[in-house]
């Protein structure tokens, strides 16, 4: 419980560090099977008795995770579409110099170079890592390593434009206020323009973070976030950009101190904004193989919980579209048509309509039976439709036993789900997720099915049919009808991911899943020719 973390209102001037309780929640929720968690955030000016609020929440049954008490209402944290047409924000001035800190890494390099493109940009880069003299820039070039890709980076940037490296720790307030009077004195301009990238990505237990830990995960993002805040304050700063993750807001396994840290971003640029001053907090999902991203392998999986991996083209135009936009909180990258995502956006409200009629459609009906039906006002409650040119086809024997053989398998997989998630009852079109599952009980769930069933079946397929109905139907479709009930065991001699003989439905899934996403990753290259989107 806390007071004044979230901002209901644009007057509200929300608490950075307690807006991180509910990124520490949601991760808490996914990493640990079965805890439920509620950040309840009560009005800091309100007068209310808290303890009645408490207990109200406390006595349901938790189904959401930040909830805000103002005025007698409850309130419910969501996520809602960009509205249409967006808001455009006046650009910032341009009459000064532009700071960006993060030093020379894979996606700080690329956003310099952006910035450079702009004629007359003048830009200050600041990095913990000193660059060597450079004088012996060759020699560090042909030893290779990480000092040669720095040297080679700001080689680049400098060819690029006017630029300046300083060795700043983004957290010491006094370094920092050093390089930018230098830079001020140099090119005899102001500081107009802040892009905050530095950071650090602790992927660890919960259980295992001690101290030690959440300082080296919060400082450069956190403790940064609050230097350049202080710092910019002595300036004309038109633009006070933050680089977050969607983390932030969905929280995620071995990830609670970077969820937390990027829930301060978030917040923070509604504080700044509430006073007056420019803020806009960038949650990004992924760059293809760039920075933090860089080598990480379970690229799949993340696509499938809808946080979509951008290639380095599509993210710096979701990058111009979003500062255009009068928005303080953005997510790029974060699809909307999964489930996961769709789950926690704002939905209009549907109106309820009255039962008229309950409908059993035959197999290759005439749907213009319905309609005439409907216009006529028919008063029955039960209609069956049939093809139209053809007879009913009676239900075969073969369909029932299909049917059985679907109900079994849907038993049996509700059997593994409530063993790895310690439940005793799961429905079959209950989602995974919301049954307390994780990313990491997934892969206890993947271990379960592909044991039972003798077959290795991705991860992947698991996101992508996250109920048992769901993920039984997909089974019985990959391994044909037999399958239902037993699918083939799997052959000793025959290499993992296989069963029986030949390629298993299981391998073709996978490669129709991937080619699925470079398909998407086509359409998107395609539509953002013309335009970004964030």
């Amino acid at each position: 419980m806390t007071a004044g973390a979230q901002a209901i209102t644009a007057d509200d001037r929300p608490s950075p560090v307690h807006a991180m309780a509910g990124a520490v929640l949601k991760s808490l929720r996914e990493e640990l099977g079965g805890l439920r968690c509620v950040h309840l955030d009560l009005d800091p000016q309100g007068e209310e008795d808290p303890v009645p609020l408490l207990l109200a929440d406390m006595t349901g049954t938790p189904a959401d995770t930040e909830v805000a008490r103002r005025g007698g209402r409850r309130l419910v944290r969501r996520l809602a579409p960009l509205p249409e047409p967006a808001l455009p924000t006046d650009p910032p001035a341009s009459d000064g110099f532009h700071l960006l800190s993060g030093g020379l890494g894979g996606v700080g390099t690329e956003i310099a170079a952006h910035l450079l493109r702009t004629p007359g940009t003048r830009l200050l880069v600041l990095g913990r890592t000193p660059l060597p003299p450079e004088d012996t820039w060759p020699e560090h070039l042909a030893a290779g390593g990480p000092p040669a890709a720095r040297v080679e980076a700001y080689r680049r940037l400098r060819e690029s434009g006017e630029v300046r490296y300083a060795r700043a720790d983004v957290t010491d307030e006094r370094q920092v206020r050093e390089a930018v009077a230098a830079a001020a004195e140099h090119w005899g301009a102001p500081l107009v323009s802040v892009t905050h990238l530095a950071g650090a990505l602790v992927e660890r237990p919960v259980a295992q973070l001690d101290p030690a830990t959440w300082r080296t995960a919060l400082d450069a993002k956190v403790r940064g976030a609050l230097t350049l805040h202080r710092v910019s304050a002595d300036h004309p700063v038109g633009s006070f950009v933050t680089f977050s993750s969607v983390n932030g807001y969905f929280g995620g396994a071995m990830n609670t101190a970077y969820a937390a840290a990027n829930a301060y971003l978030d917040a923070l640029v509604l504080h700044r904004r509430a006073l007056g001053l420019p803020g806009q907090s960038l949650a990004w999902s992924m760059w293809r193989e760039r920075g933090m991203s860089s080598g990480y392998r379970l690229a799949p999986l993340t696509e499938a919980r809808g946080y979509r991996v951008l290639d380095t083209a599509t993210a710096l135009r979701s990058f111009d579209l979003a500062r255009t936009l009068d928005e303080p909180h953005l997510l790029i990258g974060a699809d909307r048509s999964v489930p996961w995502v769709r789950s926690h956006v704002l939905e209009p409200v549907r109106q309820v309509r009255r039962l008229a009629g309950r409908l059993a459609l035959a197999e290759g009906t005439d749907l213009g039976a319905l309609y005439r039906s409907a216009a006529h006002g028919t008063d029955g409650d039960h209609w069956v439709l049939r093809a139209a040119g053809g007879g009913e086809r009676p239900t075969t024997p073969s369909a029932d036993e299909a049917g059985e053989r679907l109900r079994a398998l849907e038993s049996r997989l509700a059997g593994l789900w409530r063993d790895v998630l310690g439940r005793d009852r799961v429905g079959p079109d209950e989602n995974f997720f919301d049954l307390g599952g994780n990313s990491l009980l997934l892969v206890a769930a993947q271990s379960a099915v592909s044991r039972e069933f003798g077959c290795e079946l991705p991860v992947v397929e698991l996101f992508a049919h996250p109920t048992v109905r769901a993920l039984a139907r997909h089974l019985a479709s990959l391994t044909g009808p037999g399958a239902a009930g037993a699918p083939p065991a799997a052959d000793p001699q025959a290499p993992p991911g296989t069963a029986g003989t030949g390629p298993s439905g299981l391998d073709h899934a996978k490669e129709r899943a991937q080619r699925q996403r470079a398909a998407r990753a086509r359409r998107s290259a395609r539509h953002g020719k013309d335009q970004g989107h964030a």
